[in-house]
Order: C-alpha cells, then sequence, then structure tokens
C-alpha cells in the first residue's frame, strides 16, 4: 500500500511538472516567452549542478558551487544566443574554454586532489550543460530547416518518457531476469525490451503530425529513431544509477515525489544531443 500510494504521489507530481513545461513549451515561441524558456532551463541546469556538487561530496570531492553553476548558466545563455544568431555557432564552445579556464584558476590555491576535481567539473559541466543547452535550437534554430521546433522538442520528451513507462510497468508485471542487478536491481531485461516497443509506438505515433506539414519525418526515420532513443533513454538511466549505486544514495536528492532534478532529467541526457545530431545532419 505504501508503495502504491508513493507511485501515486510521483504520478501527479511528474503530471504536474510535465503539465507546466508543456505549456512553456506551447507557448515557447512567443518573442517574450524565449527568454523565460531560456531563464526556466538555466533554472534547472543551476539545480541540476548544486546536486552534482552536493553527491560528489560523498567521494570526497569538494567542487566549487559558484564555478560549476556559473558555467552551466553561462553555457546555456551561449546556447540561447547561437539559437537565435545562428553565426555565433563557436559561442558555446568559447564559454566551455572559458570554463576550463576559471575551473584550473579555481584550484591554483589548492594543489591537492586539483585533478580529481578538475576532471570531475568537466565531467559534471559537459553531463549537465551540453544536453540542456541543445534544446534551445531544437526549439528555435531556422537553419533546421523545419516547420516546428516545438513539435520536436514534445516528440523527444514523449517518446523518452513512455520509454520509462513501458520499461517500468513492464518489468513489474513481467520481468523476471534481472538486466543490470548490480547498477540497478530492479530493472529487468523484459522491461528494457517494453521500454523499447513503448519507444518505437511513440515515435510511429507522431508521424500523424508529418502529415500535417509540422516536420518533416517519414517512416524509416521514425521507426530508426524511435528504437535509438528507446535504448539510450534507459541507457542514460543506468548511467545515473551507476553513478548514484557508487555514492551508495537511492534519489540525487530530496525533491517530492521526484527525488531530484537530475533523477527527472536522466533518460533526457543523451537523448537530446541525439536528436539535436539527427537534426542538424
Amino acid at each position: 500500500m505504501t508503495k502504491f500510494a508513493d507511485l501515486k504521489n510521483r504520478f501527479f507530481i511528474y503530471l504536474g511538472v510535465i503539465i507546466l513545461f508543456g505549456l512553456i513549451i506551447f507557448f515557447s515561441d512567443l518573442h517574450f516567452m524565449r527568454f523565460i524558456v531560456a531563464l526556466a532551463i538555466s533554472a534547472l541546469a543551476a539545480i541540476a549542478a548544486l546536486e552534482y556538487t552536493e553527491l560528489v561530496k560523498k567521494k570526497q570531492i569538494h567542487l566549487s558551487n559558484n564555478v560549476l553553476m556559473g558555467g552551466v548558466i553561462c553555457e546555456i545563455i551561449a546556447f540561447f544566443i547561437y539559437s537565435q544568431y545562428p553565426e555565433l555557432k563557436l559561442l558555446p564552445l568559447l564559454v566551455f574554454l572559458i570554463f576550463l579556464v576559471f575551473l584550473f584558476f579555481s584550484n591554483f590555491k589548492n594543489i591537492s586532489d586539483s585533478l580529481l576535481r578538475v576532471s570531475t567539473a568537466t565531467f559534471g559541466f559537459l553531463y549537465i550543460a551540453i544536453p540542456l543547452g541543445m534544446v534551445l535550437p531544437i526549439l528555435y534554430l531556422e537553419v533546421f530547416e523545419m516547420q516546428e521546433g516545438r513539435i520536436w522538442l514534445f516528440y523527444l520528451i514523449f517518446v523518452t518518457k513512455i520509454t520509462d513507462v513501458g520499461a517500468y510497468f513492464g518489468g513489474k508485471l513481467f520481468g523476471k531476469k534481472k538486466l543490470a542487478s548490480k547498477i540497478s536491481p530492479k530493472k529487468t531485461v523484459f522491461g528494457a525490451v517494453s521500454g523499447l516497443v513503448f519507444a518505437l509506438g511513440g515515435s510511429l505515433l507522431f508521424l500523424i503530425f508529418s502529415k500535417h506539414n509540422m516536420f518533416d519525418f517519414n517512416l524509416f526515420e521514425a521507426i530508426i529513431l524511435g528504437l535509438i532513443l528507446g535504448v539510450f533513454a534507459q541507457f542514460g538511466d543506468l548511467c545515473e544509477s551507476l553513478l548514484k549505486r557508487d555514492m551508495k544514495i537511492k534519489d540525487s536528492s530530496k525533491l517530492p515525489g521526484i527525488g531530484g532534478i537530475l533523477d527527472m532529467l536522466d533518460s533526457l541526457m543523451f537523448n537530446i544531443p541525439i536528436l539535436y545530431i539527427f537534426l542538424i545532419g
């Protein structure tokens, strides 16, 4: 009964989050909303960076909150500027290089374990800022020659999260053989296959939108992209589970119903760059 109540709480909280961000995405093409979208993603990235710095303390790695949070926020802003002015496509790379300079500089007075701190902070920056920053060009960059970036983002979130749903219920109802017992004991092979089937079904469902010329999509792309996103949604989940297992924690934070921002975004962290590469390819 307790588990059911927890599942119900999570469902309603996730539903509220999805509705909120759904409304933001729906109105994101309005000129003033573009800044609100950029601020919302920056806030998500900042919270995720804060969670990350707290997590790595479990391994006795003490990072500067200001350097990492400031770095990821600046990177999100750089991606936003690039999404509005495509000629500035190198700006996110420039911001990353500046971040590295500040990161090394911040360790000049504390040499001990500097390699560990620099490498851990760099990973955190790449893991958080790059995927979340790519959301903005997916939404706004006209060089993609697509009619509606919002539909692509809805597609990405829908296929990714329906993979989570399929994997969860498939594993709960029919899963017996463990997928990666040392990393995530509750995940099963049948759950993974079920998640993949749901991802493929969700991707094919979006072919309906392509019929209305809302974005450029065909059957072959729907199948291939759906399968790839289904695989990497679950891979992203396992990757974060790996980090949490190493740190001996259950959730990345203690936000009611969702655990943490990193927990909520884990299955998207690989899928966002995959969709970005698909669109610019």
